[in-house]
């Protein structure tokens, strides 16, 4: 089951604006996956299209992403300018044109695309979330120097069919999950695959990190986990994976 991705926007044209609820208003397709919020939730949003050709809309975004660090920005410019790695959608606003962007915007991609050999890091990052699959992708791809094949699952059921398919070397693994949660996930990973595992969750209770370890996690981090501790897992689990050979 996929989650529904709150949408939100910054600095449209009163006309953009009408042209986008009217958009969801007509596109069932959108909103099977999609919930636009209002713009006086915009913290509820886990995408936010910004007005890239507006000084006022980039300094908002700034805002907003200092105080939510799961937010992530799609551009929109008449003009073709972009905010930092994020997608972008040529104005004015059309539907095959935003269905287009935002399934660019929400699709997992490869970090390297290249050859993947025994220097290849295997990543699986597996969050309900889309807010926090993108944040660990964007932050994965900013720390890794080096070859790395990522991949993305949005539940515990399509993580162990991951992983039944293939090995991984790395997995970030969220804890609370519709359906199978994280405590079973690594239980079962850990049992069938020498797979170095990070707990990433909100929860940050003793008990919880005792419930970590019993599973079997090789290590228990709270989001959003900070750049110097992700580095860190990094390195550990490269260092864990070559011992198991």
């Amino acid at each position: 089951m996929h989650d529904i991705i709150k949408l939100g926007y910054i600095g449209l044209e009163e006309r953009e604006i009408r042209v986008l609820k009217s958009i969801f208003m007509l596109s069932p397709e959108l909103k099977q996956h999609y919930a636009l919020v209002d713009i006086n939730k915009i913290s509820d949003a886990g995408l936010v299209l910004v007005n890239a050709d507006s000084d006022n809309a980039i300094q908002e975004w700034d805002n907003l992403s200092r105080t939510n660090k799961l937010v992530n920005p799609m551009a929109l410019s008449r003009e073709g300018k972009t905010i930092d790695k994020a997608g972008s959608l040529k104005l004015p606003i059309r539907l095959p044109s935003l269905i287009e962007a935002l399934e660019k915007a929400v699709k997992g991609r490869n970090i390297d695309d290249g050859v993947v050999d025994e220097t290849t890091l295997k990543v699986l990052i597996v969050d309900d979330s889309f807010p926090v699959r993108k944040y660990m992708e964007q932050k994965l791809s900013d720390l890794i120097d080096f070859p790395v094949q990522l991949s993305l699952a949005e539940s515990g059921e399509e993580a162990l069919l991951k992983c039944k398919a293939r090995s991984y070397d790395l997995v970030f693994l969220d804890v609370v999950m519709t359906g199978i949660d994280g405590y079973k996930v690594c239980k079962s990973i850990k049992s069938n695959s020498t797979s170095y595992v990070v707990m990433l969750t909100s929860k940050k209770s003793p008990f919880d990190k005792v419930r970590g370890t019993m599973s079997g996690c090789d290590a228990y981090i709270t989001k959003p986990p900070e750049d110097i501790r992700l580095k860190d897992e990094i390195d550990k689990s490269r260092q864990y994976k070559a011992v198991q050979k």
